[in-house]
This record gives structure tokens, C-alpha cells and sequence, in this order.
């Protein structure tokens, strides 16, 4: 094998890598639960092994490797390559790229993670067939993505697109980037959790979703969300229903900025639960439009689910291999 590319997705939760061939087809992957408490380097690490088992999966070897891209929680400096803040790691102004590049010993292309999904969805998945789509994914934090004119904006020092960071509440929740009022804070499986310990724990109402409860309820899986959201739990459906409302207001609020074609909404979140989350997002979406009619913009779901992140990451290091 020859040509291939290899795309990882450092995620909150876990570390997912593809092997695809020159057609982006993927022909092997391999993931393993992100490790808490652990240094950058060791992180980076965990990464290329999960690299080497993925290609070891292919029946390939670095040799047949051309094209690295990996996607981090982290706005990306366009002048440098290099990560900038990355709530969800604990990370902050740190060499991210170098120090993949010393572990890797290979010239890696960063990119937010995403902005790869939402690329990736442009290119072949939801959002095919549109020139402007903007994305969120929501996965232990609320990530975003906008592509004008087919191609990603990344604006002054790769911040554009951060919509996780949103205010839509003065003086609200407190968010994991030091800021109140984020939407990151209201809608997020971290957010969820919060909300669940409040419910639960201090208020003392019941929920199924305790049979998934492992020390903390920050650290609950998409799947417990889905269960519970689909077995009728009220506590789960309240607290969806809020963060998904949450949601469609600040959609509804880069909708009056940018007034793109289509939104796609993704992540583990929204992939466990499935359309039983859009009624939520849409009345409020629709309720707060200016200027636009419901229907004009149109809302969809990832079509790639996990696989868009790491995807994505493949087509930035392709184009940026070639400049």
C-alpha cells in the first residue's frame, strides 16, 4: 500500500485514528479512552500509538504514510500551525505541533477539531452541496465550524468558528475557558452532567440515568444520554430540552451574522440521541430568526458521525501538504 493518510481526533473523551486510501476511503481505525492526568508529550504518545495500531490494522507501515492530520480541541494559530487553547485538555499556549512532530518524528498538520468535522461534512457528508454551512458538535464540550464559499474561516490567530464560546447569558454558568454565560455551559455533555449532579444529587429526583453513573456524572458516555432520553426519563428529557433550546438561540444568533445554508448539528451527544433533539433545537431556532423564515436555512444531521473529525483532519493536511 502506498499514498495512504492517516487522520487522528484527540478528543475529551477518546483518541480516535483512521487510515484512509487516496480516494478517502477508510480502510482501517483504532481508538482508546483519552487518559486523564497525564503531560502533553505523554498524550501525544497515547496518539501515536493509536496511529500504529490503526496502521497495523491496514496491513501497512509508516512508509506507505504521506499525509498526517490531527484534530485537537484547540484554536489553531494559521501563522504557526500551532495549538492555542485547549479547555477541554487543560492545555494553553503550549507547542502542541512541535512536540507531535518530536513524538511522531514526521511533519504533522494541525487543525481544530472542529472545523475538521464541519469540513468533512462540506465535503461529503450533510452539508454536501452547499457553499456556506456552519456546524456544532456537541461532545464533552460545544464545538463549532464555519465554511463561507467552500472553504473553512478561521479568522485573526485561527480563533473564528470557537461558537462553543458564545455568550448567550450575562453573568451565566461558568464556562471551562474561564468565561460566564458560554454557550459551552448550557449545552455540552459536560453541561448535561452538571445539570444531572443538581437534579440528582441535591435535588433528589430520580433518574435511570444513575445505572450509568461511575463517580461523576461529568463523565457520563453519549449512550447513557440515549437510553435514558429514549426509555422517557423526565430528568434526561429536561435537561436536553433545556440545553437544546440553549442552542437554537445562539444558532439562531450566528444565523443573523452569517445567514448560512445549512447547519449541522453532530458529536456524540447529538449522534446517540438522533432526531429526538431537533424539535428542541428547531421551535427555538425558528422562535429567534431575524430576517430569515423558517426553512430557509436548512438544519441537518452529521452523516459521518465519527469518522468526520479525523476525515476532516486528512483533508487539511492533503491541502496544506500541497502548498
Amino acid at each position: 500500500m502506498k499514498n495512504l493518510s492517516l487522520g487522528i481526533d484527540l478528543g475529551g473523551t477518546k483518541i480516535l485514528g483512521i487510515v484512509v486510501d487516496e480516494k478517502y476511503k477508510i480502510i482501517s481505525n483504532d481508538k482508546v479512552k483519552t487518559k486523564y492526568r497525564l503531560s502533553p508529550e505523554e498524550i501525544c504518545r497515547q496518539m501515536k500509538g493509536i496511529a500504529d495500531s490503526a496502521l497495523s490494522n491496514a496491513g501497512a507501515s509508516w512508509n506507505d504514510v504521506k499525509n498526517i492530520g490531527i484534530a485537537v480541541p484547540a484554536s489553531i494559530d494559521p501563522a504557526t500551525g500551532d495549538g492555542l487553547h485547549a479547555p477541554a485538555l487543560g492545555w494553553k499556549d503550549l507547542p502542541i505541533k512541535q512536540t507531535l512532530e518530536d513524538v511522531f518524528g514526521r511533519k504533522i498538520f494541525l487543525e481544530n477539531d472542529v472545523n475538521c468535522g464541519t469540513y468533512a461534512e462540506f465535503k461529503l457528508g450533510a452539508g454536501k452541496g452547499f457553499k456556506n454551512v456552519v456546524g456544532y458538535f456537541v461532545g464533552t464540550g460545544l464545538g463549532g465550524g464555519v465554511v463561507i464559499d467552500g472553504k473553512l474561516l478561521r479568522g485573526t490567530r485561527g480563533v473564528a468558528g470557537e461558537l462553543g464560546h458564545e455568550v448567550v447569558k450575562m453573568d451565566g454558568r461558568a464556562c471551562g475557558c474561564g468565561k460566564n454565560g458560554c454557550i459551552e455551559a448550557y449545552c455540552s455533555k459536560t453541561a448535561f452532567g452538571k445539570q444531572f449532579d443538581k437534579q440528582i444529587r441535591k435535588k433528589k429526583r430520580s433518574s435511570i440515568i444513575t445505572k450509568y453513573y461511575e463517580g461523576d456524572f461529568t463523565r457520563l458516555k453519549s449512550k447513557a444520554f440515549a437510553k435514558a432520553f429514549a426509555a422517557g426519563d423526565e430528568v434526561t428529557m429536561e435537561i436536553l430540552e433545556d440545553g437544546f433550546k440553549a442552542l437554537g438561540i445562539a444558532a439562531s444568533n450566528i444565523a443573523t451574522i452569517l445567514a448560512p445554508e445549512c447547519i449541522v448539528l453532530g458529536g456524540g451527544v447529538v449522534e446517540g440521541v438522533g432526531e429526538g433533539v431537533l424539535p428542541f433545537f428547531q421551535k427555538s431556532f425558528d422562535e429567534n430568526l431575524f430576517a430569515l423564515k423558517p426553512g430557509d436555512i436548512a438544519i441537518r444531521l452529521s452523516k459521518l458521525g465519527d469518522d468526520a473529525v479525523p476525515l476532516g483532519a486528512i483533508f487539511n493536511a492533503v491541502a496544506k501538504g500541497k502548498i
